[in-house]
């Protein structure tokens, strides 16, 4: 792995995300870019709008604002925490600060990035969205690489945890993990069987053989009762991890993100949260 981005609200960036994404560069000697924004209320510049079917130019600006200046000293100075993390930890690292189409400037760089990281609070707008907010699902959907959610507190992963329903999408995640992070083959490797229908002896003999190539110790765990229900349960439970998953926005997956239990799920985060596209 060559290039790490991480995505941090500028004005309150989470330094267990700094660590996390510190911890997977030192491991896998990647490049880091932070990537920087203000989520505002207000435009930059003024906006036409409608209201009741009427156009209008919002002419309050976010640059009129009078904490406006006191926003943008404590991005500078977030950033300037940021490069002196990451140079006490001996990080290659670099910073960009996004302005304008913050979600489009991501996707652009995540086409020849190998992974993102993304603080679980990141948000276009406020702190009171919930848990994913709309520019992370957004990120989910669009990214051209892998995205990992940071845990919300940070530990060394002891476990790689892979959810399995037998899509191409889950045994493609299987696979982009490994390629990407081989370094996490002495970790143990648990592959959840999150599908109704009991996995077949050949099937489960596969995935043994395949996770035995890559990891020192496996295991497959058939989860019983309902399913998603089942699985939050588990999760919940669970520290020192990464936990993988298919693509976001297809089949149990996006369920399980709207699940009722979804926002406490990536609120407290104790383990990071590995998605891709198949």
């Amino acid at each position: 792995m060559e290039k790490i981005l991480l995505v941090m609200c500028g004005a309150a960036p989470t330094k267990n995300a700094v660590n996390f994404a510190c911890y997977l560069s030192d491991m896998t000697h990647a490049k880091l870019t932070g990537f920087f924004f203000e989520s505002e209320h207000y435009a930059s510049a003024p906006e036409l709008k409608q209201v009741y079917g009427m156009p209008y130019v919002e002419s309050i600006t976010s640059g009129g604002l009078p904490e406006h200046f006191l926003k943008a000293v404590r991005i500078e100075d977030h950033m300037r925490l940021f490069e002196h993390t990451c140079e006490n930890k001996g990080i290659p690292a670099s910073i960009r600060y996004l302005e304008d189409n913050i979600l489009d400037s991501i996707v652009g760089e995540s086409k020849f990035a190998d992974l993102i990281i993304a603080d679980a609070t990141v948000s276009f707008i406020s702190k009171t969205q919930e848990a994913p907010s709309l520019l992370l699902q957004e990120l989910l959907k669009t990214a051209q690489c892998p995205v990992i959610i940071a845990p919300a507190s940070f530990t060394p992963i002891n476990e790689v945890i892979f959810c399995y329903d037998g899509s191409p999408s889950s045994i493609f995640a299987m696979k982009q993990l490994t390629y990407l992070l081989p370094e996490l083959g002495e970790s143990r490797a648990t592959v959840i069987q999150i599908n109704e229908d009991d996995m077949d002896a050949g099937e489960r003999k596969r995935i043994m053989t395949w996770m035995s190539r890559h990891f020192e110790s496996s295991d497959i765990i058939t989860l019983k009762g309902k399913t998603e229900q089942a699985l939050f349960d588990y999760l919940l439970k669970k520290q020192q991890a990464m936990v993988v998953m298919g693509a976001y926005g297809r089949s149990m997956i996006s369920r399980m993100f709207k699940h009722s239990h979804a926002d406490l799920l990536i609120k407290t985060l104790a383990y990071p949260l590995f998605i891709t596209h198949y």
